[in-house]
């Protein structure tokens, strides 16, 4: 019994001696594939060239650790926002990556979001140290201030995933630069820890680290210098660099040129011939018809000079009722209107003449007061509108309706500024671009297309001849007083007749002059509080007034219902990460 109990720890050794050496002998298959990446050293060559290029070479000691390793993954962010919101793009263009030895290495450059990434092939990397060395230019990357120009440069990055043990950076200024000055920045995004030393020689400035960068820390250094070492961009040079930086720019002046290219071939009006002054409007146009041929709007101003035509021609009487409030201190004015002709007369008038009487005595009265027209004419405003337009239409003066023309290119410009504003919004985000130039392309190429839109109404051939023929009329109402048309008989029929088209074209002021001691008795479809003296310009002024307050509250609508680098002079400072430069990377 006793002997049995001697033998078990020695049997126990010998189990545990045996275990250990198949351990040694045969370790786990995860000790054998453990991979580790380790960067020994990072050092940048920094050569700022005249004309403002930089140009850049990293060389990168990394450690593959283990086994299948097949390279080096260097991300270079390119772009950026400028302090006003938009994209500012860093040209980097890679020249060549080699080995220790000079021999080019493989790589693959890809844009990665708002990074420029290289996938570098590194030949025999598994458990080996390997220089790789990164060169390329960069040809915006010094920024230019009044008093200096300066080099804000992130030398490694920030977004590496593994430490850097050491980093270091030479950085070599056009020959004879003078008042040199830098600033160092290390650790993560946003430190203003310095914990590195910087040594400025002649045109030189040697930066070293004074410990390791750990995990997702970097070096940023700030060299400021005099000005005139450099090329500084000129106007032309800083909107060039800024179109190319925000090439989403490029979809609204496309747009402009296209609009303009369809404006000049289809949106032109015939050149119109010399204007002579016509004694009466051309082809029996009605006031709201040559209004709206002059401008390709049927407006408020045309409707309320078809309502005056319509009390000159016998077709209603127009009264005008003062109100007094608060003891007489306060006066306003209402306005009656009153049917003169049946309904059954109605056929003579054209079609949207026959819809403005609609409009007015809508409730099937004979008289209806102007206020009796709140939150209720508005309804017929578009069927006035669009029998305006159908009427000229239908004579040839334009072969489609100028209203369809606009609201087709408003429409189409809505749509595609919210189909661009959208998409490039996606884009900016998958590019890592600053979204606000892809929102502005957007909003202008909308914009551009109602615009060039609101212009796109042409008259044809027979459209432009009535025109010369309204414009010609114009003409005569604005000068009738003026000598060249002393012979012409003036008389108040003649005032009363053409008075509407002087107010549908805006010129009604002058019309009234030249009729300043002929029209010396009120007109007989106006009543109003006129004495003894009776003057037409007061009389034309109280037109205006009726017209400005019909055409507020005809157009009044019911309200539907809702529910409810360096600090000082303009700078903030810099930082670690700052600058232009940075990134990371790491093995694959």
């Amino acid at each position: 019994m006793a002997h049995t109990m001697r033998l078990r720890p020695n049997r126990l050794r010998w189990l545990f001696a045996a275990a250990l050496l198949t351990a040694v002998l045969f370790p786990p298959a995860s000790a054998l594939t453990t991979r580790e990446l380790r960067i020994e050293k990072f050092d940048a060559e920094i050569t700022v060239m005249a004309d403002s290029s930089i140009e850049v070479t990293e060389n990168i000691q990394a450690h593959f650790i283990g086994t299948n390793w097949h390279g080096l993954y260097r991300t270079i962010p390119v772009e950026y926002v400028s302090p006003q919101g938009f994209n500012y793009s860093l040209f980097l263009s890679v020249k060549r990556v080699t080995d220790s030895n000079g021999n080019k290495l493989k790589f693959e450059s890809s844009r990665e979001r708002h990074y420029r990434k290289l996938k570098i092939y590194v030949p025999d990397a598994d458990n080996s140290l390997q220089t790789i060395s990164i060169e390329y230019t960069v040809s915006d990357a010094l920024r230019f201030f009044e008093d200096h120009d300066e080099l804000y440069w992130n030398v490694t990055g920030d977004e590496w995933d593994v430490p850097i043990q050491e980093a270091s950076a030479h950085i070599v200024l056009p020959t004879g630069t003078t008042n040199i000055r830098t600033n160092l920045f290390t650790g993560g995004y946003g430190s203003r820890a310095q914990e590195a030393d910087a040594e400025i020689a002649g045109s030189g400035v040697d930066v070293h680290t004074r410990g390791p960068l750990r995990y997702h820390e970097g070096l940023t250094i700030a060299v400021a210098f005099d000005k005139g070492f450099v090329h500084e961009p000129t106007a032309a040079d800083k909107l060039s660099l800024f179109l190319r930086s925000n090439w989403p720019l490029s979809l609204p002046i496309a747009t402009f040129f296209l609009m303009f290219y369809l404006w000049w071939t289809r949106g032109r009006d015939p050149r119109l011939r010399p204007i002579a002054a016509q004694y009466e409007p051309p082809d029996q146009l009605t006031p709201g018809e040559a209004g709206t041929l002059v401008d390709n709007s049927a407006n408020l101003r045309d409707i309320t000079a078809s309502i005056v035509d319509l009390a000159v021609r016998g077709y209603i009487l127009i009264e005008e009722k003062k109100k007094d409030h608060l003891l007489g201190l306060i006066h306003d004015k209402d306005y009656v209107f009153h049917l003169r002709k049946p309904r059954t007369e109605w056929s003579s008038l054209k079609p949207h003449e026959q819809e403005l009487l609609n409009g007015i005595f809508a409730t099937g009265v004979d008289t209806v007061t102007l206020a009796d027209l709140h939150n209720q004419f508005y309804q017929y405003l578009p069927s006035i509108r669009s029998r305006i337009f159908d009427s000229l239409v239908t004579h040839g003066y334009y072969r489609r309706r100028p209203d369809s023309v606009r609201s087709t290119y408003i429409g189409m410009g809505l749509v595609v500024g919210f189909i661009a504003v959208f998409l490039g919004l996606k884009m900016a985000s998958s590019l890592g671009m600053a979204p606000l130039t892809f929102l502005v392309a957007g909003v202008l190429t909308g914009g551009i297309i109602c615009g060039f839109g609101w212009f796109m109404p042409a008259h044809t051939d027979q459209g432009a001849r009535a025109l010369e023929g309204v414009l010609g009329f114009e003409d005569f109402l604005v000068h009738v007083e003026s000598d060249r048309f002393n012979r012409l008989v003036k008389t108040p029929e003649m005032f009363e007749k053409f008075l509407p088209f002087a107010m549908a074209l805006g010129v009604e002021k002058n019309w009234s002059k030249a009729f300043q001691n002929i029209y010396t008795q009120p007109p007989s479809w106006y009543q109003g509080g006129y004495g003894p003296n009776f003057y037409p310009a007061l009389f034309v002024n109280d037109l205006s007034v009726m017209s400005s307050q019909a055409g507020n509250i005809m157009t009044s609508a019911p309200r539907s219902s809702g529910g409810s680098g360096f600090g000082g002079g303009g700078g903030g400072g810099g930082s670690s990460g700052g600058g232009f430069g940075g990134g990371g990377g790491s093995g694959f």
